[in-house]
């Protein structure tokens, strides 16, 4: 009875002893990590996690290091805002109208090419009267003055008497007559006083045409040419006028330094005044520009010299630098190419337009 007894431990050590072996040989379930895959995984990671799963080592990748990353990506950005910069114009802001707009502003149009420009130089002067057009009237015999028929500034034809002397040898009256058709401009002479043969009591002028003497300084003397056309400007509100250059002084100024040079200019209204200054322009050479327009496809925006480039219905204010200039054309040295269409006439319109267009966005 002892012996059962004691045999019972006995076994039930060797039944736990084998059932803990059995359970140590059983191999290892793999983690949910590892046998459940993720759905979008690629076939080269599902082979990296059935490499690790054996033991094998995964292969090593070679990752781009941030430095040069950041490097590659700096020298994309900066080829891209070149490359934006030679295909984008130097826009100062762009208008947008539908047809019937564009035919209500009637802009017009035209093409940017080469055109001949005449080549001015700016000269001051001052008008003078014609010395070839002044009659001085003196008496032919001395005496007192009996009358005197005209004033300061009164208009005198040819052969027109202007008074009447008693002469001192004769007793007898004679008449003094202008000799050409002009105006008053000097008279010294008074009924009653003693006239002198020696003495003009009167001189008169024909203003028809006057002189515009011109200083032109030293650097500029060997564009100077007699028989060139110099516009006259004098007055806001007159209307300008030309003349030619008839005469180029031999000597200069010594208080000036300047030369002078005279040109003949038509006055039949009477405007041009002796006396007064002028501006003049000289029209010295004819140049050949590659890229010109009209002055009235200049406008000023924000500062900004500008010229309306059309593409349809759009209008871009493209900035531009401007050359030489006369009442025809504009010389464009930069922003415009040839062959470009650009607002010639009202593009005013779209000046203001566009002035609409920045006060809402300002808003």
């Amino acid at each position: 009875m002892n012996k059962q007894l004691l045999f019972i431990p006995i076994l039930i050590g060797i039944v736990l002893f084998v059932g803990w072996g059995i359970l140590a040989v059983k191999p290892a379930q793999p983690s949910l990590e590892i046998a459940e895959r993720e759905p979008n995984s690629s076939p080269k990671d599902k082979d990296k996690d059935e490499e690790r799963d054996k033991g094998v080592p995964a292969k090593a990748v070679k990752e781009p290091s941030s430095g040069s990353k950041d490097k590659d990506e700096r020298e994309v950005g900066e080829k891209n805002i070149k490359e934006k910069d030679l295909k984008e114009p130097n826009e100062v802001g762009r208008v947008d109208l539908n047809e019937k707009k564009v035919q209500n502003a009637n802009l017009d149009v035209a093409v940017a090419g080469p055109a001949k420009i005449k080549a001015t130089l700016q000269l001051y002067g001052k008008i003078t009267l014609n010395d070839d057009t002044v009659a001085n009237v003196s008496p032919r015999y001395p005496g007192v003055v009996k009358a005197v028929y005209k004033r300061l500034g009164d208009r005198a034809q040819k052969g027109e008497v202007l008074a009447v002397i008693e002469s001192n040898d004769s007793l007898r009256d004679y008449q003094v007559i202008s000799e050409i058709s002009g105006t008053i401009i000097k008279k010294e002479v008074t009924v009653g006083e003693i006239a002198r043969d020696d003495r003009p009591i009167f001189t008169v002028a024909d203003l028809s045409t006057v002189w515009v003497d011109l200083s032109v300084f030293p650097q500029d003397f060997r564009r100077l040419k007699e028989g060139q056309i110099v516009q006259i400007d004098y007055a806001d509100n007159i209307k300008a006028t030309t003349g030619t250059i008839t005469y180029i002084a031999p000597f200069g100024s010594e208080n000036t330094q300047s030369m002078l040079a005279r040109a003949v200019v038509q006055n039949p209204d009477g405007l041009l005044r002796p006396g007064l200054f002028v501006t003049a322009e000289l029209q010295i050479e004819e140049i050949d520009v590659p890229v010109a327009v009209r002055p009235a496809a200049i406008q000023n925006v924000n500062e900004k010299t500008v010229v309306f480039v059309a593409e349809g219905t759009a209008f871009e204010a493209r900035e531009v630098e401007l050359g030489t200039r006369d009442e025809s054309y504009v010389e464009v040295m930069s922003g415009l190419n040839a062959g470009e269409r650009y607002v010639a006439g009202n593009s005013f319109l779209l000046k203001a337009e566009l002035g609409k267009g920045q006060v809402q966005d300002s808003d």
